[in-house]
């Protein structure tokens, strides 16, 4: 999905994450692949929801996004946390600088993960599947997205390596209303015609015993979670 970072975005993403505990179980599963690592740097991190759940195992999280909304975010959740071991970085990945243990990256960056490599010692990667299933007419999406697919035969074609891991995750995403829903439609399927995103909900949007969130979008979100050594010692 295409995020421009505003108030409505973030606070959609973030109550996706507090309905469904996506990050979560996916920072258990990657919780033993960076098991022996001290020091983490998030590349394109959005709001680092991963972060937060991975963060008590390491001394050091880097969180690094050009987007100044995103990581005010991330700032203010950590502060109010009273989490002291996560930084923002405002800094685009193409100048990367710097060294870690492990480097991670959330459906971003899937395309050339070898040029990450020569940071860190550990390279995770998490990248979406094709998938039957949307939060928003397809017809409407206004990009095309990298698979784990495209993912596995880049890797293959320059003979780099790798471990992968697939999972399929709840990730769908809640409402507090039916102009909510709506709104989210109009947000992430602008080329959508009204009828087409009447007849999308109409499909889609289903009712919970949620008082917060009476309305949800369901959503199982495959992934696969590729592993890489990386050029550091």
């Amino acid at each position: 999905m295409y995020f421009n970072w505003d108030r409505d975005t973030i606070r959609w993403y973030t109550n996706s994450e507090k309905y469904t505990g996506f990050f979560k179980k996916l920072a258990e599963a990657i919780a033993p692949m960076v098991a022996d690592c001290k020091t983490l740097c998030d590349l394109g991190c959005g709001l680092a929801l991963f972060d937060f759940e991975i963060a008590p195992r390491f001394d050091a999280v880097d969180c690094l996004d050009i987007n100044k909304a995103a990581l005010s975010a991330v700032s203010e959740r950590a502060q109010e946390r009273g989490i002291d071991n996560i930084h923002t970085l405002l800094q685009d990945c193409d100048a990367l600088s710097g060294a870690w243990d492990a480097v991670y990256m959330s459906f971003f960056g899937s395309r050339e993960l070898d040029r990450y490599l020569p940071f860190c010692k550990k390279l995770v990667a998490v990248v979406a599947a094709a998938s039957n299933t949307e939060l928003f007419p397809k017809r409407g999406r206004g990009f095309t997205r990298n698979t784990d697919g495209d993912t596995r035969e880049y890797l293959d074609t320059k003979g780099i390596p790798y471990a992968l891991t697939t999972m399929r995750l709840e990730f769908g995403q809640p409402f507090t209303s039916i102009e909510d829903a709506a709104h989210f439609q109009r947000t992430y399927a602008p080329y959508a015609s009204d009828g087409e995103i009447d007849t999308f909900l109409a499909q889609k949007l289903v009712k919970t015993e949620s008082a917060e969130f009476p309305y949800y979008i369901p959503r199982e979100k495959s992934v696969g979670i590729f592993e890489l050594k990386g050029g550091l010692v």
